[in-house]
């Protein structure tokens, strides 16, 4: 059931909604100055909320980017989280395509090539909803195939496809890994956005964590005018991820999961 709320949340924190709010209740306003308002509003929270250099700004306040391991440090296992990295595509049922977030997928095969992971765990199921949201990916078994025909072996890649969300994420990993959980830290791969969220619930379940970025977003050169002035689409799927993971730690948090 709460993973189920935490989806239907969604459409509060999207900010394009926030956007549409106040237009349509100046539809329902009466008085001239209330309808300004309400529009000088949505204009506001439009140019706010799709300006790249302010967006940029919060991602470097949010994104963790931890150091890169170094050339003598190894770890056993690798823990992915799903959440992105394979696409699918009824058109093309025999092909494997990766999505927007398949860094962490790149990001494991390299670390396993220069040996600072021995083995990978890739976590994380299905999150079709009936009748709100259909998840036909098959992501962790996907992801799997793929980093075979990448040349990691198949005995070093295992799969853990229950978990619906990053407690799950957390749980069911502990349960693969309870006779490794406290002999050493792993190395914990996900969206930079999305990895103090992650660290907190892998803790919890008692993981020693080494965090490890990827799909960073934040850009760290110094930006020109132009990003002032033109208005960013994707900023808006930014602030989006943004306000869930802010509000996925506080939920997390009233529900005992962090």
């Amino acid at each position: 059931m709460f993973f189920i709320l935490s989806k239907i949340l969604d459409i509060l924190l999207s900010p394009t909604v926030w956007i549409i709010t106040p237009l349509i209740l100046a539809l329902r306003l009466k008085k001239v100055k209330q309808i300004k308002i309400a529009a000088f509003t949505s204009l506001i929270l439009l140019y706010i909320l799709t300006n790249g250099v302010i967006c940029n700004f919060f991602l470097r306040t949010w994104e963790i980017d931890p150091q890169d391991i170094p050339a003598n440090k190894s770890y056993t296992w690798g823990v992915v989280l799903t959440g992105g990295m394979i696409t699918h595509s009824d058109a093309h049922p025999d092909r494997i395509s990766a999505g927007d977030v398949s860094d962490r997928m790149i990001q494991t095969f390299q670390l396993y090539q220069q040996k600072a992971i021995k083995k990978i765990l890739i976590t994380g199921g299905e999150t079709t909803i009936s009748n709100l949201i259909v998840d036909k990916s098959n992501e962790s078994v996907n992801v799997k195939r793929l980093l075979i025909k990448m040349g990691i072996p198949s005995r070093d890649i295992f799969i853990e496809n229950q978990a619906k969300n990053t407690y799950q994420n957390a749980l069911f990993s502990a349960q693969k890994l309870r006779n490794y959980i406290q002999k050493d830290s792993v190395v914990l791969l996900t969206s930079a956005l999305h990895l103090r969220r992650s660290i907190l619930c892998f803790e919890k379940q008692g993981f020693k964590v080494r965090p490890y970025a990827a799909d960073i977003l934040k850009k760290d050169t110094r930006l020109s005018i132009l990003p002032y002035l033109k208005p960013s689409e994707k900023s808006l799927q930014i602030y989006f991820q943004l306000t869930r993971e802010v509000v996925g730690i506080i939920m997390y948090k009233l529900q005992g999961y962090i």
